[in-house]
């Protein structure tokens, strides 16, 4: 078994690693949020969980024409992608509380209406990148966001064997919102983070491989 391998199956058994990183950036990310839609938001206690590329790939299936992908990517320290999965039911409710105007799918949203939802995954995904480098004490760097019109293919053309899905739900005066990130670190990123993550909670790294 690969050293890589043997770090995803390490993350894979401790999973509340990337929860408590998930749980304190979307604590950030409902901060902010709030501020974005006027009201107040709450969220509950995130779910993580990895999967390998084809689960991605068919999991990415259930949100064809009901939802919008939006991808920023890492630099820096840490090299990859995330991408933040917005149901349409909210992104139409977003668009109603902005420019107080109906829509029905997609192809619905003009250029500037498009921004708003960017704006809002940037918060989102901004807040995992942060709360992922106050953490390991890493340097990360974040794209702009990209709306993806074809997720299969354009985020994950370069994805690699596992990714990390974070899924979050947040509470407000327009409803229960489900949120999911999926998380994409280079390879040789991920054992950055998991050995920089072992540090935090005084676990070592190889002992916990060989486990």
């Amino acid at each position: 078994m690969t050293t890589q391998n043997k770090i995803m199956e390490f993350l894979e058994r401790n999973p509340d690693l990337f929860k408590e990183m998930g749980n304190i950036g979307m604590g950030h990310a409902c901060t902010a949020l709030s501020g974005l839609l006027g009201a107040k938001v709450n969220r509950s206690i995130p779910a993580v969980w990895s999967l390998s590329k084809e689960e991605a790939l068919g999991y990415f299936e259930l949100f064809e024409g009901g939802s919008i992908g939006v991808m920023l990517t890492l630099h820096e320290d840490v090299g990859g992608a995330i991408i933040h999965i917005v149901s349409l039911p909210f992104v139409a409710k977003l668009i109603k509380t902005f420019f107080m105007r109906d829509i029905q799918s997609i192809e619905d949203i003009s250029e500037l209406e498009m921004s708003v939802v960017q704006e809002m995954t940037n918060i989102t995904s901004g807040s995992f990148a942060n709360s992922l480098s106050s953490m390991t004490g890493l340097f990360i760097d974040i794209s702009t966001p990209i709306f993806c019109a074809d997720l299969k293919k354009q985020a994950f053309e370069n994805a690699p064997d596992k990714v990390f899905m974070v899924e979050n739900r947040f509470m407000t005066d327009m409803g229960s919102i489900s949120s999911e990130l999926i998380f994409m670190p280079e390879l040789e990123s991920l054992g950055i983070i998991a050995q920089k993550l072992c540090e935090r909670y005084g676990i070592d790294l190889e002992d916990a491989m060989m486990m």
